[in-house]
Protein backbone atom coordinates (compact mmCIF):
# COMPACT_ATOMS: atom_id res chain seq x y z
CA UNK A 1 0.00 0.00 0.00
CA UNK A 2 1.28 3.46 -0.88
CA UNK A 3 1.15 6.03 1.92
CA UNK A 4 -0.03 9.47 0.85
CA UNK A 5 1.99 12.30 2.35
CA UNK A 6 -0.96 14.56 3.03
CA UNK A 7 -2.77 12.01 5.22
CA UNK A 8 0.02 10.50 7.30
CA UNK A 9 2.45 11.60 9.92
CA UNK A 10 4.89 9.73 12.10
CA UNK A 11 6.86 9.42 15.21
CA UNK A 12 9.50 6.83 14.40
CA UNK A 13 8.77 4.25 17.08
CA UNK A 14 10.63 1.78 14.90
CA UNK A 15 13.00 2.15 11.96
CA UNK A 16 11.82 3.44 8.63
CA UNK A 17 11.45 1.48 5.40
CA UNK A 18 13.51 2.19 2.30
CA UNK A 19 11.21 0.27 0.00
CA UNK A 20 9.66 1.79 -3.12
CA UNK A 21 6.19 3.14 -2.43
CA UNK A 22 4.90 3.76 -5.93
CA UNK A 23 6.24 5.95 -8.72
CA UNK A 24 9.23 8.32 -8.47
CA UNK A 25 7.06 11.19 -7.32
CA UNK A 26 5.39 9.24 -4.53
CA UNK A 27 8.15 7.83 -2.31
CA UNK A 28 6.68 9.38 0.82
CA UNK A 29 8.77 7.57 3.41
CA UNK A 30 11.69 6.25 1.39
CA UNK A 31 14.16 7.88 3.74
CA UNK A 32 17.20 5.63 3.69
CA UNK A 33 16.43 3.72 6.89
CA UNK A 34 15.80 0.00 7.12
CA UNK A 35 12.79 -1.52 8.82
CA UNK A 36 9.21 -0.38 9.23
CA UNK A 37 7.48 3.00 9.51
CA UNK A 38 4.41 3.18 11.71
CA UNK A 39 1.56 5.14 10.14
CA UNK A 40 -0.15 7.57 12.49
CA UNK A 41 -3.56 9.13 11.97
CA UNK A 42 -4.38 12.74 12.80
CA UNK A 43 -6.24 11.56 15.92
CA UNK A 44 -3.20 9.59 17.07
CA UNK A 45 -1.05 12.63 16.39
CA UNK A 46 -3.27 14.69 18.68
CA UNK A 47 -2.93 12.03 21.38
CA UNK A 48 0.87 12.14 21.00
CA UNK A 49 0.87 15.92 21.23
CA UNK A 50 -1.29 15.74 24.38
CA UNK A 51 1.05 13.17 25.93
CA UNK A 52 4.09 15.31 25.10
CA UNK A 53 2.44 18.43 26.54
CA UNK A 54 1.52 16.60 29.77
CA UNK A 55 5.05 15.25 30.19
CA UNK A 56 6.53 18.70 29.51
CA UNK A 57 4.23 20.33 32.05
CA UNK A 58 5.14 17.76 34.72
CA UNK A 59 8.89 18.05 34.14
CA UNK A 60 8.91 21.85 33.96
CA UNK A 61 6.99 21.99 37.26
CA UNK A 62 9.68 19.82 38.86
CA UNK A 63 12.63 21.93 37.79
CA UNK A 64 13.65 20.52 34.40
CA UNK A 65 14.57 23.49 32.20
CA UNK A 66 13.64 24.00 28.55
CA UNK A 67 16.42 24.35 25.97
CA UNK A 68 16.48 26.86 23.11
CA UNK A 69 15.07 24.27 20.70
CA UNK A 70 12.12 23.40 22.95
CA UNK A 71 13.55 20.19 24.40
CA UNK A 72 14.72 19.57 27.96
CA UNK A 73 18.24 20.84 28.65
CA UNK A 74 21.03 18.27 28.80
CA UNK A 75 19.32 15.30 27.18
CA UNK A 76 20.11 13.76 23.77
CA UNK A 77 17.64 13.59 20.90
CA UNK A 78 15.34 10.62 21.38
CA UNK A 79 13.03 10.46 18.35
CA UNK A 80 12.96 10.83 14.60
CA UNK A 81 10.03 12.88 13.31
CA UNK A 82 9.26 14.80 10.14
CA UNK A 83 9.41 18.56 9.74
CA UNK A 84 6.03 20.30 9.44
CA UNK A 85 4.91 23.79 8.55
CA UNK A 86 2.69 26.01 10.72
CA UNK A 87 -0.41 24.33 9.32
CA UNK A 88 0.92 20.89 10.23
CA UNK A 89 1.69 19.76 6.68
CA UNK A 90 4.84 17.76 6.05
CA UNK A 91 7.72 19.70 4.52
CA UNK A 92 9.09 18.04 1.40
CA UNK A 93 12.43 18.15 -0.38
CA UNK A 94 12.81 16.25 -3.67
CA UNK A 95 9.37 14.74 -3.05
CA UNK A 96 10.56 13.29 0.29
CA UNK A 97 9.56 14.40 3.81
CA UNK A 98 12.32 16.16 5.74
CA UNK A 99 13.48 14.15 8.74
CA UNK A 100 14.40 15.80 12.01
CA UNK A 101 15.55 14.49 15.36
CA UNK A 102 13.87 15.84 18.46
CA UNK A 103 14.00 15.40 22.20
CA UNK A 104 10.72 13.97 23.39
CA UNK A 105 9.58 15.21 26.79
CA UNK A 106 7.70 11.94 27.19
CA UNK A 107 10.89 9.95 26.60
CA UNK A 108 12.75 12.05 29.15
CA UNK A 109 9.96 11.55 31.67
CA UNK A 110 10.36 7.82 31.09
CA UNK A 111 14.10 8.14 31.87
CA UNK A 112 13.97 10.16 35.08
CA UNK A 113 10.44 10.05 36.54
CA UNK A 114 8.41 7.30 38.17
CA UNK A 115 4.74 6.87 39.07
CA UNK A 116 3.72 7.13 42.71
CA UNK A 117 0.25 6.63 44.15
CA UNK A 118 -0.81 9.15 46.79
CA UNK A 119 -4.15 9.86 48.51
CA UNK A 120 -6.43 12.15 46.54
CA UNK A 121 -7.09 15.38 48.41
CA UNK A 122 -10.34 17.35 48.37
CA UNK A 123 -11.51 20.52 50.09
CA UNK A 124 -12.91 19.90 53.58
CA UNK A 125 -16.48 21.00 54.12
CA UNK A 126 -18.15 21.98 57.38
CA UNK A 127 -21.61 20.86 58.53
CA UNK A 128 -23.22 23.50 56.34
CA UNK A 129 -21.37 22.39 53.21
CA UNK A 130 -19.02 25.36 53.20
CA UNK A 131 -15.28 25.04 52.53
CA UNK A 132 -13.14 25.10 55.69
CA UNK A 133 -10.38 27.71 55.48
CA UNK A 134 -6.95 27.29 57.12
CA UNK A 135 -6.50 30.17 59.57
CA UNK A 136 -2.70 30.28 59.09
CA UNK A 137 -2.66 30.31 55.28
CA UNK A 138 -6.10 31.49 54.25
CA UNK A 139 -6.40 28.59 51.82
CA UNK A 140 -8.97 25.78 51.78
CA UNK A 141 -8.16 22.93 54.15
CA UNK A 142 -7.75 19.64 52.32
CA UNK A 143 -8.40 16.09 53.50
CA UNK A 144 -8.06 12.66 51.82
CA UNK A 145 -11.00 11.72 49.61
CA UNK A 146 -12.75 8.47 50.58
CA UNK A 147 -14.64 5.95 48.49
CA UNK A 148 -18.05 4.46 49.37
CA UNK A 149 -16.41 1.99 51.75
CA UNK A 150 -14.43 4.65 53.57
CA UNK A 151 -11.06 3.81 52.02
CA UNK A 152 -8.72 6.56 50.74
CA UNK A 153 -8.91 7.14 46.99
CA UNK A 154 -5.42 6.89 45.48
CA UNK A 155 -4.28 8.83 42.42
CA UNK A 156 -1.21 8.65 40.23
CA UNK A 157 1.51 11.24 40.70
CA UNK A 158 4.60 11.44 38.47
CA UNK A 159 7.77 12.50 40.29
CA UNK A 160 11.32 13.08 39.07
CA UNK A 161 13.80 10.76 40.81
CA UNK A 162 16.89 12.74 41.82
CA UNK A 163 19.31 9.84 41.36
CA UNK A 164 17.93 8.95 37.91
CA UNK A 165 18.12 12.61 36.87
CA UNK A 166 21.76 12.90 37.93
CA UNK A 167 22.81 9.61 36.31
CA UNK A 168 20.90 10.39 33.10
CA UNK A 169 22.52 13.81 32.73
CA UNK A 170 25.97 12.33 33.34
CA UNK A 171 25.32 9.59 30.77
CA UNK A 172 24.03 12.18 28.28
CA UNK A 173 27.16 14.27 28.75
CA UNK A 174 29.43 11.26 28.24
CA UNK A 175 27.50 10.24 25.12
CA UNK A 176 28.16 13.71 23.71
CA UNK A 177 31.86 13.28 24.47
CA UNK A 178 31.70 10.25 22.15
CA UNK A 179 30.04 12.40 19.48
CA UNK A 180 26.57 10.90 20.07
CA UNK A 181 23.89 13.60 20.14
CA UNK A 182 20.91 11.33 19.42
CA UNK A 183 19.64 8.04 20.84
CA UNK A 184 16.77 7.82 18.36
CA UNK A 185 15.98 4.76 16.26
CA UNK A 186 17.43 3.08 14.28
CA UNK A 187 20.73 3.40 16.17
CA UNK A 188 19.02 2.37 19.41
CA UNK A 189 15.80 0.56 20.16
CA UNK A 190 12.82 2.85 20.85
CA UNK A 191 12.54 3.60 24.57
CA UNK A 192 16.29 3.31 25.20
CA UNK A 193 17.36 5.64 28.01
CA UNK A 194 20.53 7.72 28.11
CA UNK A 195 21.97 5.40 30.77
CA UNK A 196 21.23 2.32 28.65
CA UNK A 197 22.66 3.96 25.53
CA UNK A 198 25.93 4.79 27.28
CA UNK A 199 26.10 1.24 28.62
CA UNK A 200 25.78 -0.03 25.05
CA UNK A 201 28.71 2.16 24.00
CA UNK A 202 30.76 0.87 26.94
CA UNK A 203 30.05 -2.68 25.79
CA UNK A 204 31.19 -1.82 22.28
CA UNK A 205 34.20 0.09 23.70
CA UNK A 206 33.33 2.94 21.35
CA UNK A 207 36.39 5.15 20.74
CA UNK A 208 38.17 3.09 23.41
CA UNK A 209 35.97 4.53 26.17
CA UNK A 210 36.16 1.42 28.40
CA UNK A 211 39.88 0.89 27.76
CA UNK A 212 40.69 4.54 28.49
CA UNK A 213 38.79 4.41 31.77
CA UNK A 214 40.93 1.44 32.85
CA UNK A 215 44.14 3.20 31.78
CA UNK A 216 43.37 6.15 34.06
CA UNK A 217 43.96 3.79 36.99
CA UNK A 218 46.96 2.17 35.25
CA UNK A 219 45.04 -1.02 34.48
CA UNK A 220 45.49 -3.18 31.39
CA UNK A 221 43.71 -6.36 30.36
CA UNK A 222 46.83 -8.24 31.50
CA UNK A 223 45.86 -7.26 35.07
CA UNK A 224 42.63 -9.22 34.76
CA UNK A 225 41.77 -12.92 34.48
CA UNK A 226 42.65 -14.44 31.15
CA UNK A 227 39.94 -13.95 28.50
CA UNK A 228 38.40 -10.85 30.12
CA UNK A 229 37.06 -8.25 27.66
CA UNK A 230 37.50 -4.50 28.17
CA UNK A 231 33.85 -4.17 29.19
CA UNK A 232 33.99 -7.10 31.62
CA UNK A 233 37.16 -5.68 33.13
CA UNK A 234 35.53 -2.28 33.59
CA UNK A 235 32.51 -3.82 35.32
CA UNK A 236 34.81 -5.59 37.81
CA UNK A 237 36.28 -2.31 39.04
CA UNK A 238 33.54 0.22 38.26
CA UNK A 239 32.41 2.71 40.89
CA UNK A 240 29.05 1.87 42.44
CA UNK A 241 27.29 5.07 41.35
CA UNK A 242 29.50 6.40 38.56
CA UNK A 243 28.85 4.64 35.26
CA UNK A 244 31.99 3.79 33.31
CA UNK A 245 34.44 5.16 35.90
CA UNK A 246 36.99 2.96 37.70
CA UNK A 247 37.04 2.87 41.50
CA UNK A 248 40.69 3.27 42.64
CA UNK A 249 40.13 1.06 45.70
CA UNK A 250 38.60 -1.71 43.59
CA UNK A 251 41.51 -1.39 41.15
CA UNK A 252 44.07 -1.76 43.93
CA UNK A 253 42.23 -4.75 45.38
CA UNK A 254 41.99 -6.39 41.98
CA UNK A 255 45.77 -6.25 41.45
CA UNK A 256 46.29 -7.75 44.91
CA UNK A 257 43.72 -10.50 44.41
CA UNK A 258 45.01 -11.44 40.96
CA UNK A 259 48.47 -11.90 42.47
CA UNK A 260 46.96 -14.32 45.00
CA UNK A 261 45.12 -16.27 42.29
CA UNK A 262 48.16 -16.49 40.03
CA UNK A 263 50.30 -17.70 42.93
CA UNK A 264 47.86 -20.61 43.12
CA UNK A 265 48.19 -21.14 39.34
CA UNK A 266 44.65 -19.89 38.76
CA UNK A 267 44.57 -17.61 35.72
CA UNK A 268 40.84 -17.54 34.91
CA UNK A 269 37.60 -17.40 36.89
CA UNK A 270 36.20 -20.54 35.27
CA UNK A 271 36.33 -22.56 38.50
CA UNK A 272 34.55 -19.83 40.46
CA UNK A 273 31.81 -18.41 38.24
CA UNK A 274 29.28 -21.15 39.00
CA UNK A 275 29.60 -20.30 42.69
CA UNK A 276 29.34 -16.49 42.39
CA UNK A 277 33.04 -15.83 41.87
CA UNK A 278 32.60 -13.34 39.03
CA UNK A 279 35.44 -11.06 40.14
CA UNK A 280 38.95 -11.81 41.43
CA UNK A 281 37.98 -10.48 44.87
CA UNK A 282 35.02 -12.86 45.14
CA UNK A 283 37.15 -15.67 43.78
CA UNK A 284 39.78 -15.12 46.49
CA UNK A 285 37.04 -15.24 49.15
CA UNK A 286 35.86 -18.60 47.82
CA UNK A 287 39.42 -19.87 47.58
CA UNK A 288 40.18 -18.82 51.15
CA UNK A 289 37.07 -20.57 52.48
CA UNK A 290 37.49 -23.82 50.50
CA UNK A 291 41.01 -24.05 49.07
CA UNK A 292 40.71 -27.78 48.47
CA UNK A 293 37.69 -27.18 46.23
CA UNK A 294 39.24 -24.59 43.94
CA UNK A 295 42.98 -25.25 43.87
CA UNK A 296 43.92 -26.93 40.57
CA UNK A 297 46.80 -29.01 42.00
CA UNK A 298 46.97 -29.17 45.81
CA UNK A 299 50.50 -28.93 47.22
CA UNK A 300 49.81 -31.77 49.64
CA UNK A 301 46.94 -33.78 51.08
CA UNK A 302 46.48 -31.37 53.99
CA UNK A 303 45.32 -28.54 51.72
CA UNK A 304 47.19 -25.76 53.48
CA UNK A 305 45.37 -22.42 53.81
CA UNK A 306 46.28 -19.57 51.49
CA UNK A 307 49.53 -17.83 52.31
CA UNK A 308 49.02 -14.57 54.21
CA UNK A 309 51.47 -11.71 53.93
CA UNK A 310 53.17 -11.33 57.34
CA UNK A 311 52.91 -7.97 59.12
CA UNK A 312 55.78 -5.48 58.63
CA UNK A 313 58.82 -6.17 60.83
CA UNK A 314 61.36 -3.50 61.79
CA UNK A 315 64.88 -4.62 62.53
CA UNK A 316 68.23 -3.00 63.25
CA UNK A 317 70.62 -4.74 60.88
CA UNK A 318 73.57 -3.30 62.77
CA UNK A 319 72.71 -5.42 65.76
CA UNK A 320 71.64 -8.61 63.98
CA UNK A 321 73.69 -11.24 62.22
CA UNK A 322 72.36 -12.58 58.88
CA UNK A 323 71.29 -15.78 60.64
CA UNK A 324 69.44 -13.85 63.37
CA UNK A 325 67.68 -11.74 60.72
CA UNK A 326 66.69 -14.88 58.83
CA UNK A 327 65.32 -16.54 61.97
CA UNK A 328 63.35 -13.38 62.85
CA UNK A 329 61.78 -13.26 59.37
CA UNK A 330 60.79 -16.95 59.57
CA UNK A 331 59.26 -16.49 63.03
CA UNK A 332 57.36 -13.41 61.89
CA UNK A 333 55.98 -15.22 58.83
CA UNK A 334 55.02 -18.26 60.86
CA UNK A 335 52.83 -16.19 63.18
CA UNK A 336 50.66 -15.30 60.19
CA UNK A 337 50.96 -18.77 58.61
CA UNK A 338 51.17 -21.37 61.39
CA UNK A 339 50.29 -24.22 59.02
CA UNK A 340 53.57 -23.74 57.08
CA UNK A 341 56.87 -25.31 58.16
CA UNK A 342 60.18 -23.42 58.43
CA UNK A 343 61.38 -25.14 55.27
CA UNK A 344 58.29 -24.09 53.32
CA UNK A 345 58.71 -20.50 54.49
CA UNK A 346 62.38 -20.49 53.53
CA UNK A 347 61.48 -21.93 50.14
CA UNK A 348 58.79 -19.26 49.64
CA UNK A 349 61.05 -16.29 50.57
CA UNK A 350 64.32 -17.39 49.05
CA UNK A 351 66.23 -14.90 51.24
CA UNK A 352 68.20 -13.59 48.28
CA UNK A 353 67.59 -9.88 48.80
CA UNK A 354 68.90 -7.55 51.48
CA UNK A 355 66.30 -5.52 53.32
CA UNK A 356 66.59 -1.79 53.95
CA UNK A 357 67.09 -0.73 57.54
CA UNK A 358 63.76 -0.21 59.27
CA UNK A 359 61.71 -0.88 56.12
CA UNK A 360 60.63 -4.42 57.03
CA UNK A 361 61.28 -7.70 55.21
CA UNK A 362 61.27 -8.12 51.46
CA UNK A 363 61.54 -11.70 50.33
CA UNK A 364 61.41 -13.23 46.88
CA UNK A 365 57.87 -14.48 46.26
CA UNK A 366 57.66 -17.70 44.27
Amino acid sequence: MTLAINTTDAFATGTIANTGLGDRGNKSFSTGFQGQLIQISSKERQEIDFREAEAKRILLSQGIKEDFDGGPVGFPKTKVDFARDKEGNLILQNNLPVKKEITSWYDVRHMIARNEFVPKLVDQLDQNGKIVIEAATGTPKQVPALDAEGNPIMERKVSVQADLLEKSLVASSRLKELGIESIAAPKYRPGTTAIEAYEIELQKNTKGVATNSLKKEDLRLTNFPRGTSSYEALKMVEKENDQGVVDPIKAKNLVRDMAILRAEELFTLKRFKSFGGTTPTKAVELLSNEPEKYRPTPADTNFKPLWKTPPPMRVDLGKLSPQQWRNAVIANAKEANPAYTDEEIIDKFGFDRVISLGAGWYGRQK
